[in-house]
């Protein structure tokens, strides 16, 4: 019997029951009248029975309404009793508009829907989601449209479904071999997560299909800070590109990011791609965005010194490459030189060896040609010696140099 009693009363009291609540108290009024008839007669004493009921009532209100008053700060305590009547009796005109991703409201106005909470109505502009809650859970998030709030509502948060941007001055992280560096000037763009990506949900009364599991973990999965203020929903985003570049570069040495090979893929556009990959993409829809766009910046060694030694290490290196160059040259201009005194002696012999020939052994030709075939052997002989000695003497002079 009490378990019937107490869903009775839940119902007497819950939203919805303004109607019976009303006709309740009127007709408690009527009751009190005939009463009162019944008991004086038809005269003027009939109207005290009904005002002491009222007044009771409005002495009650009114004690409330300075209650709220006080908690929610509220100059003008009409607002208040017209929130309260509004609560008891479902008579409530409050409105609010939402636009821009703000409440628009005039300056130095109350709007009880955004101090206190529900009832009222929601008036919200597309491109817009508001997301509602009572005190003890999440309630509801609303798109487009004009929406009842119901009783204890309060507005969580709003939402602008455009698209957004934003910009990273500097990471610090350390390579794998612990050197210090920080990524610069990394720009992005994002959005809040729609429904399967699909093009064709967008019509013209909703230009900005949303997915309420997005909105939700923006909303309720911020990070807080140590001072225990509650972040931005855009930082989360923020959080989740600053994870997958620090560790990208925490997995490279720092020579291979900054000056990779020549046959290696540059680590700027390997970067890049990981922002592709699915499980990179989770991590940004855990924040309940979807990345449009990345730009993922330059690197930056934090150390000059680190600089310092990377250019010296660098001019040893051109160095050691020119004199292999220079010593290249040089053993091909020697290989040169001796590649045509050979071909000079072989000339020189095969003279020799002809004038050979044509001496006259036999008798065969007279003593001037014998002289002279004779003394062009020596002639030869002669030119290949003093060929011979220049040769030395040139490549004693080059080393010397």
């Amino acid at each position: 019997m009490r378990k019937i009693a107490n869903q009775y009363v839940e119902w007497f009291l819950s939203e919805g029951s303004e109607g019976v609540r009303a006709i309740l108290l009127l007709l408690f009024l009527g009751i009190t009248g005939l009463f009162g008839g019944l008991l004086e007669g038809p005269s003027l004493s009939i109207v005290g029975y009904i005002l002491v009921p009222i007044i009771f009532l409005g002495g009650v209100l009114f004690n409330g309404a300075f209650y709220l008053q006080d908690i929610y700060e509220i100059q003008d305590v009409s607002q208040v009793m017209d929130y309260l009547v509004g609560v008891i009796f479902g008579s409530s005109q409050a409105s609010l508009k939402i636009a821009n991703g703000k409440k628009v409201i005039k300056d130095g106005e109350i709007n009880t829907l955004d101090h206190i909470g529900g009832p009222g109505t929601l008036k919200i502009e597309p491109g817009n989601v508001v997301v509602l809650e009572t005190l003890l859970a999440p309630s509801r998030i609303l798109g487009a449209g004009e929406h009842p709030v119901g009783r204890g509502e309060i507005i969580k948060d709003i939402i602008v479904l455009e698209e957004y941007s934003g910009k990273i001055g500097e990471i610090m992280v350390s390579t794998r071999d612990g050197i210090d560096v920080k990524v610069v000037d990394v720009e992005y763009r994002f959005c809040i997560n729609q429904i399967n990506h699909d093009e064709s949900l967008r019509t013209f009364q909703n230009p900005y299909p949303f997915s309420q599991r997005s909105v939700r973990s923006l909303v309720y999965g911020r990070n807080v800070s140590a001072e225990g203020k509650v972040g931005l929903w855009t930082d989360g985003v923020q959080g989740a590109i600053k994870g997958i570049i620090s560790e990208h570069i925490s997995n490279h040495d720092l020579d291979s990011l900054i000056s990779p090979g020549a046959f290696d893929h540059h680590p700027m556009y390997e970067l890049r791609r990981k922002f592709d990959l699915p499980q990179n993409q989770d991590k940004i829809k855990a924040a309940g965005a979807r990345l449009l766009w990345i730009n993922v910046g330059n690197f930056v060694v934090v150390s000059d010194e680190i600089g310092k030694q990377r250019l010296k290490v660098w001019l040893a290196k051109q160095s050691g490459a020119a004199k292999v160059m220079r010593a290249q040259g040089e053993a091909e201009s020697i290989s040169s030189r001796e590649r045509g005194r050979a071909e000079s002696q072989a000339v020189l012999l095969r003279s020799v060896a002809q004038a050979l020939q044509e001496i006259d052994s036999h008798g065969k030709h007279d003593k001037a040609t014998t002289a002279k075939n004779l003394w062009n052997i020596v002639m030869a002989r002669t030119a290949q010696i003093l060929e011979s000695m220049s040769s030395t003497h040139d490549t004693k002079h080059e080393k010397e140099s």
